[in-house]
This record gives C-alpha cells, sequence and structure tokens, in this order.
C-alpha cells in the first residue's frame, strides 16, 4: 500500500473518489471539497492510500482553533462547513494507515489534538472498534424529515393539530403580506444579499466560522450548480430570508440560513422549513436535512433526530486525562458538544 499526503481533493479523480465514499452525502462528495478549497475557507489536507493503484482509503482534514474556553489548535477530521464523516476505509489496516498520515498532519500543523467528527451511530461503531487511546463523545444532534408524502398538503396533514394550524397561519400570512419565494440555482446572482442575511445571522450568534465570502458562492455555481439551490424570501424588493440546499436525487440538505432582524415580523424563518419540504416533496426527493438546533420547533413539523458522535486524542498525556475528565462530567450532565 501507498499513502499520499496532499492539499487538494483534485490529486485524485472524481470518480475513483466518487467509487470510495459514494454519492449519497453531497458534502463528501470531490465537488464539495473543490468548492471549499476554491473558496479558501479552509486550509484542507488530504491523506489517499492507493493498493495497486486503486484508492482504497482516504481521509479530509484540516486545522482549527476551538476556543471554547482556552486556544487550542486541532486538527479536524470532517465534511468541511458540513455534517458529515470524512475518513474512510475498508479495513483496519487502511485505518491505521490514514492515522498514521493524520499524525504527520498533526505534527507538522503543531495541533494539540486530533478530532474525528460528526461520526453516524453506525460509522462510530465500526471506527470506535478500529482505534485505540480516542475519547469519544456525543456532539449536537442532526435533524432530518423523511418525506413519506403524496404532495405538500399530505404532509401537512400528517401533523398534530397544533402544528397543522401553525403551518397554516404561517403560509396564510405570507400570502397576505405578500411573500415572494424565490427558488433558483444562479447562485452568485443573490450572493449579495445571501451575505448580507448571513452577517447578520453570524453576529447574532456571535460565530462567523460559517460566514460565506464571496469566492464560495462562485466556486459553487462553478463546481455543483446542477445540485445547488438557492431559496429566498422576498417582502416587496427587500430580501428577507435566505437559505441554500444541496440535493441528490434522493436528500436536499438546508445550510446557512440568514434572517434580516428588521423583518422578523413576518415570520419567514419558518417558511423556509415549509418552502424548503414542499420542494423537495414536489422533487420527489426522500429526506430533507435541516441541520442541528432548534429542536423543539422541528419536532413539531415532524424532524427526527440524528445522532452524531466523535473521537478525540491529544497529543500531551496529562492534557488528555484533563479532556477524558472534562468530556465524562459533562456525559453525566447530559451534555452534548
Amino acid at each position: 500500500m501507498e499513502m499520499e499526503i496532499t492539499d487538494t481533493i483534485r490529486d485524485v479523480t472524481e470518480k475513483e473518489w466518487t467509487a470510495l465514499v459514494g454519492s449519497d452525502f453531497l458534502e463528501r462528495s470531490h465537488a464539495w471539497y473543490r468548492t471549499v478549497e476554491d473558496s479558501c475557507m479552509r486550509r484542507m489536507c488530504y491523506i489517499f492510500v492507493r493498493e495497486n493503484n486503486t484508492l482504497v482509503a482516504g481521509a479530509c482534514c484540516f486545522p482549527y482553533t476551538e476556543r471554547r474556553y482556552i486556544e487550542l489548535p486541532f486538527l479536524e477530521v470532517r465534511s468541511p462547513l458540513g455534517t458529515s464523516l470524512a475518513l474512510f476505509s475498508q479495513t483496519s489496516e487502511h485505518v491505521d494507515m490514514l492515522l498514521e498520515g493524520l499524525q504527520q498532519i498533526q505534527k507538522k500543523e503543531k495541533a494539540k489534538g486530533l478530532l474525528i467528527l460528526d461520526l453516524k451511530r453506525k460509522e462510530f461503531i465500526s471506527l470506535k472498534n478500529q482505534v485505540r487511546k480516542f475519547t469519544e463523545f456525543q456532539i449536537s444532534d442532526n435533524t432530518y424529515l423523511n418525506l413519506n408524502f403524496t404532495d405538500f398538503d399530505d404532509y401537512l396533514d400528517s401533523l398534530k393539530e397544533d402544528a397543522w394550524r401553525s403551518a397554516r397561519m404561517t403560509l396564510n400570512r405570507a400570502k397576505r403580506w405578500k411573500i415572494k419565494t424565490v427558488i433558483t440555482d444562479e447562485i452568485s446572482t443573490w450572493k449579495e444579499p445571501a451575505r448580507r442575511l448571513q452577517q447578520y445571522t453570524c453576529e447574532e450568534h456571535q460565530d462567523s466560522r460559517f460566514f460565506l465570502p464571496e469566492q464560495f458562492y462562485d466556486a459553487l455555481e462553478k463546481n455543483m450548480k446542477e445540485n445547488v439551490e438557492v431559496l429566498l424570501f422576498m417582502k416587496d424588493d427587500t430580501t428577507i430570508v435566505f437559505a441554500l440546499s444541496l440535493n441528490t436525487p434522493e436528500t436536499a440538505i438546508y445550510k446557512f440560513m440568514g434572517l434580516d432582524p428588521a423583518y422578523k415580523k413576518y415570520q419567514a424563518y419558518f417558511l423556509i422549513y415549509y418552502e424548503g419540504i414542499r420542494r423537495a416533496i414536489e422533487k420527489k426527493q426522500k429526506r430533507i436535512y435541516f441541520g442541528p438546533t432548534t429542536y423543539e420547533f422541528k419536532e413539531k413539523i415532524g424532524c427526527k433526530r440524528e445522532e452524531l458522535f466523535g473521537l478525540v486524542r491529544m497529543v500531551n498525556p496529562v492534557m488528555d486525562v484533563a479532556l477524558k475528565s472534562y468530556i465524562a462530567a459533562n456525559r453525566l450532565k447530559g451534555k452534548k458538544f
């Protein structure tokens, strides 16, 4: 077997990458990594393992400084700007080679720890049994809705009475207030209002990690136009809410929502969910993902939770013991990260 460490996904072909990771999740795709690279939002590193000139394993990672309580530089193994696995292997031997490559990158970047994130339960159990000296922890659940409906009215009828009434009121108010819905794949055309709205949201939450630069929209249109739509709502000539959706024939993923706080009274934030569901049903998709947080509202509209897990290992043994204790204490409190 041969291992290669590189800084671009373009060192493997899209065909061989898809053969390794599958095509079910766009946040794992060759096109998604190209988009992130072209946008310069993350400084990506990749490990590719070949056997008889065939790609048999791969991992994607990037340096990130955690600023929760103190500043600690980590090497994160996860889909950049996503909630998806970024370590792909077929055997324990492949995992060992990937970890060897990750340790080399970790040393070069002077990272204090290695984080493997966004593992679904089945992925987590499989990987946990193949790695040593890692501490496991649970991170915030993803949310999704299975779309077993003939049309949007059938979906609304599946809701409990109070949720059905709330949805109808929101949709009727939007019609009465003449809120216009725009769904388009002309991504770069709408980048200015999209960035304005996203900036409001990032400032409100004091978190700019996912504030998309202009070049991200250009890169997205260049690399993934056939899989991406922009969903916007307008009051008169003002764009008041924005979201991006990543689409395969089976799934939709809604990301990067932005809201103008001056227009909150129009409740267009909730329209993102209803119109997103309507659109996915029209496209005959089977599942829609809405990401973590705002669980109470999402559960009212029928969403379920998908558990996500992580593994962490610190370079310094003392810090590793301290982190284990911190995770154990928070686990007893039912806290997720």
